[in-house]
């Protein structure tokens, strides 16, 4: 599967070449620049924001989850 990206979101295959697929270095990148526009407003819980990963149970969700809290924000889990 491709990098899709859209509205609600980015999804695609773990691994692969940055760009095509989903892979660590395109997660920051999404997350730090979800987060650089979530900064322009006024933080709700300190200097920290709340971010909701959708995820299903492969392994790869907790890595990206582990990641968005590295960025430095609030995971929120819906289970």
């Amino acid at each position: 599967m491709a990098l899709i990206k859209s509205i609600s979101g980015i999804r695609g295959t773990i691994g692969g070449p940055t760009g095509d697929n989903l892979t660590p270095v395109d997660i920051v990148k999404f997350t730090y620049a979800y987060c650089h526009c979530l900064r322009q407003r006024k933080a709700p819980f300190g200097d920290r924001y709340k971010v909701v990963v959708g995820r299903d149970a492969r392994i790869s969700g907790e890595m990206v989850e582990q990641l968005v809290v590295a960025i430095g924000a609030i995971l929120v889990q819906l289970f």
